[in-house]
């Protein structure tokens, strides 16, 4: 069913009262509403109503902005002006985002940063402290005499006994060599006696023995070593 002309124009003008009454219509339109409003007493009364409603709004009382609001809506302005700016600079775009890729690695590792650097040098401590107690042994090949040491620590061994013999009582004796391989030293163990003589047939001993000296990282050291030295006796 058709609606009447007047009718559809009366809707019509209904719908546009809001911008006729803000004065944004184009003059043309505000002409026809005008000779339409002269002509219809409903209208003119439905124009009554969105004025009475416009003034009602106007003199409602302005509620101040938080100052948490305010900060926030000028952080996402200013973040989607600078994302604008961003689009159109592609090396600057891609700058950013390195950027936050960084800050983001960043903060990830910054809770573990301390933690991890104390184990680490916790770490290096112990080691150094117990590095010079540590003893490894290569393995042994068939070429033995071109073999290197490769420990960290390897104690100083015996190359050739002295001819000197000495034929008394068992003894241990601490020895004193240096890098070089030469005796520096030599003494007993506290509660051994020994007479003049015994420890002069020691020192013979001792001192014309040719010695490996030890080593630490592949270097030769001075060190000390407690050896036994005994005798059998062996009868017809």
């Amino acid at each position: 069913m058709n609606m009447p002309i007047e009718e559809r124009l009366c809707k019509n003008v209904r719908a546009n009262l809001w911008d006729y009454a803000a004065q944004v219509l184009p003059c043309t339109e505000n002409d026809a509403i005008d000779r339409h409003l002269d002509a219809c007493r409903d209208c003119d009364r439905c124009l009554a109503d969105v004025s009475s409603l416009r003034a009602g709004f106007r003199n409602m009382p302005v509620q101040p902005v938080p100052p948490l609001v305010a900060t926030r809506l000028r952080v996402i302005a200013s973040r989607e002006r600078s994302r604008q700016l961003l689009r159109l600079n592609p090396l600057g775009w891609l700058r950013d985002k390195l950027s936050t890729a960084m800050m983001s690695f960043d903060n990830f590792l910054r809770p573990y940063a301390f933690p991890a650097t104390g184990g680490l040098l916790t770490s290096c401590l112990c080691f150094g402290l117990i590095a010079h107690t540590l003893q490894m042994r290569p393995y042994l090949t068939e070429d033995q005499d071109n073999d290197m040491p490769i420990g960290l620590f390897t104690q100083m061994t015996i190359d050739d006994v002295s001819p000197f013999c000495f034929s008394k009582k068992d003894v241990t004796v601490q020895v004193t060599v240096d890098a070089d391989g030469n005796v520096t030293d030599y003494s007993l163990p506290q509660g051994a006696n020994p007479t003049p003589d015994e420890l002069k047939e020691i020192g013979n001993l001792v001192l014309y023995s040719t010695f490996t000296p030890a080593t630490r990282f592949g270097q030769r050291v001075s060190s000390k070593r407690l050896f036994a030295i005994g005798h059998l006796d062996v009868r017809d």
